[in-house]
């Protein structure tokens, strides 16, 4: 399973344009050497630039550049590759905007860079013309294209340093403040400061700190280690630790190059879903995807069994990739074995820990023999808690008791196992059965009503209206899990909308709803019910804590978020992807204290695959006075990471 979130800063110092080089091939031509040195130059990880290097012929080149962009592009399978259109539009407006005054190319200027990597800021100031400061040029960025190692929000800061050349980064620890200014007026941090304070556009804030909201030193006007670490980083970006791993896994994903375009089938995938409380509140994400065509996968050899690779990912609503896997399995999807076996259509069901928020869950299924792909997507929105809210309905085609109760099991609740209708469609003089939780304050404990209307969408006699009285002794911690039968005796053939609202008793007014739609004709009996795979590792309560914290990061709760982090470390020491998402939190919010606290509570082996974890413990310890043991660990990571920039540059900050 594969793990996707923002984090805030450090890398490389002084990674150029050219860095993370092997020695090139003779036989490489001027084409691939301007494609790995030019075009991607910003992109590429060290590994893939190693392993494109290892290639001997332009074809296997010409493979290896097709997956570079697929594993990249975000519609994986579509014929257009948006992000790759989007680079090449960056890179051309970079080489006629940038590099103009020293005759470079626009690509390889700082500003060209930043260009390249996040496109248009969302706002820029200039500052030129002024005779007491060097030319400034300052940017702004809402990270809404959700990169996973940026802060959400950031400066970068250009200067011109003595009038000459090419603007160039600032950092606010290594330059400092005066290199922005000239003349004999400034002679220190707080002069810097007060003249640049009047300017506006945040120019006096950026010239200390580049990640807004992080308080300024208006006492000793000191300025911002974190600051420089998100120059290294964006210097280095292709190597940030998680993306490389990232994309590590999604070319394992694809062990072999896809020359064959994948089209888009226009009919969406469905997806049946619900978000529930456990018995100990906890709240799960259980989804269905309806598999009702054979080509939505391939035939395996037995011929009884249908292997359907299929891809999800949850994001929040600005489309940040929170989590996201992939599975390949097969399924019993044939009532006979050989040719003439018909195809009998199924479910695949998961489940996923949330925190409250607002989601989007992409669901894809690809079929690479018949060079197809499928998508479908739901929104979907969790309440937060004590909040009035009403989760559902949904439909259900069965409900068994479960003999061994499984946690991990998408539908199951309290031993009781569901089985959403994926069809919604039932039979005349049948009976449709429904499944929803109601969430209420536990402060205001009163009588409800519950009112369930159904129906016709053209004809308007025929419909059914039914009233249930909910005691508020009927909530357990604020939240009742209940299913509802109706009969559908009497009513014609035709579509239909199921309305469920909830109000206080005695009350016209609704608090909540919900509903769906469903048909009334001929009896279908709907498809049965499989589990993916690996549901049960994201069930496990070490990596559903680890989820729930990265949920909570998306969501803005850092509060939260440094719960389930510091949950998911108990649990499982060796999370180190856990250790760094919570360092990084605590750094953001300059609690070395608290990282020094976790690096004794855990020791180095939780941490010591990170360079930039090595860095941020490093500099805490130097921060709380601790400046033999900063000094020691950084002799120590710096036997693990010899030539990493990260670690030269926080030795660098340490004296």
């Amino acid at each position: 399973m594969r793990y996707v979130f923002l984090s805030f800063f450090l890398l490389s110092l002084l990674a150029g344009p050219q860095a993370a080089g092997a020695k090139e091939k003779n036989s490489l031509s001027a084409r691939y050497k301007k494609w790995l040195n030019e075009d991607v130059v910003y992109l590429i990880t060290d590994g893939e630039k190693k392993d494109f290097l290892k290639l001997e012929n332009d074809d296997s080149r010409e493979n290896f550049i097709e997956q570079f962009w697929e594993i990249r592009n975000p519609e994986r399978g579509s014929k257009t590759n948006r992000f790759k259109e989007e680079h090449y539009a960056r890179i051309a407006y970079a080489n006629q905007t940038f590099g103009r005054r020293s005759n470079t190319p626009g690509w390889m200027t700082d500003q060209g860079r930043a260009w390249i990597l996040f496109g248009k800021p969302a706002s820029q100031a200039h500052f030129t013309g002024y005779s007491q400061i060097y030319p400034l040029d300052l940017w702004f960025y809402d990270n809404n294209a959700s990169n996973p190692a940026l802060p959400s929000f950031f400066y970068l800061l250009f200067y011109m340093p003595e009038d000459i050349g090419e603007y160039r980064f600032y950092r606010p620890t290594l330059d400092g403040p005066l290199k922005l200014v000239r003349g004999s007026r400034m002679n220190s941090n707080a002069d810097v400061y007060k003249f640049l304070a009047p300017l506006g556009g945040d120019v006096a804030r950026a010239a200390f700190t580049l990640i807004p909201g992080e308080p300024i030193d208006t006492v000793d006007y000191t300025v911002s280690m974190g600051s420089d670490m998100l120059i290294n980083k964006i210097e280095n970006l292709a190597n940030d630790s998680f993306n490389a791993s990232r994309l590590r896994r999604l070319r394992a994903l694809n062990p072999s190059v896809i020359s064959t375009f994948l089209a888009s089938d226009d009919r969406p995938l469905q997806i049946e879903s619900i978000v529930l409380a456990d018995p100990i509140g906890q709240l799960w994400l259980d989804y269905s995807v309806l598999i009702d065509r054979q080509n939505f996968g391939k035939r395996d050899t037995a011929g009884n069994q249908l292997q359907v690779e299929l891809f999800y990912s949850l994001k929040n609503d600005t489309g940040q990739t929170i989590i996201e896997d992939s599975q390949n399995a097969s399924y019993p999807a044939f009532d006979g074995s050989g040719p003439n076996g018909r195809f009998m259509p199924f479910q695949v069901a998961g489940r996923l820990p949330v925190v409250p928020g607002k989601y989007r869950l992409e669901v894809q299924v690809t079929n690479r023999g018949l060079n197809r792909v499928f998508h479908g997507q739901k929104h979907v929105v969790v309440a937060q808690p004590g909040a009035l809210a009403f989760e559902g309905p949904l439909l259900i085609d069965g409900i068994s008791s479960s003999q061994k109760p499984d946690p991990s099991v998408a539908f199951q609740y309290f031993g009781t196992q569901f089985q959403p209708s994926a069809l919604h469609r039932f039979g005349s003089n049948k009976s449709i059965r429904v499944l929803f939780q109601l969430q209420a304050p536990q402060t205001s404990p009163v009588e409800y009503e519950i009112q369930y209307a159904i129906a016709h969408l053209t004809l308007r006699d025929a419909r059914s209206v039914s009233t249930d009285s909910v005691s508020a002794e009927s909530f357990r911690a604020g939240r009742l899990l209940t299913s509802k039968s109706f009969s559908l005796s009497g009513l014609p053939d035709g579509e239909y909308r199921l309305a469920v609202s909830l109000r206080a008793k005695g009350s016209g007014e609704v608090l909540a709803s919900g509903g769906t739609q469903f048909r009334i004709g001929e009896v279908v009996t709907d498809p049965p019910l499989y589990f993916v795979a690996n549901g049960r590792q994201s069930s496990s309560p070490a990596v559903a804590s680890y989820i729930r914290g990265l949920e909570s990061l998306a969501q803005k709760n850092e509060a939260a978020a440094t719960a389930f982090l510091n949950e998911a470390l108990d649990l499982n020491p060796t999370n180190v992807y856990a250790g760094d998402y919570l360092m990084r939190l605590y750094f953001s919010q300059k609690s070395f204290t608290e990282i020094t606290r976790l690096y004794d509570r855990f020791g180095i082996e939780t941490f010591k695959s990170s360079p930039d974890t090595l860095a941020r413990i490093c500099l805490s310890f130097w921060q709380t006075g601790q400046k033999d043991r900063a000094k020691d660990l950084l002799a120590t990571a710096h036997e693990y990471f010899p030539d990493n920039p990260t670690i030269k540059s926080t030795a660098g900050q340490i004296h």
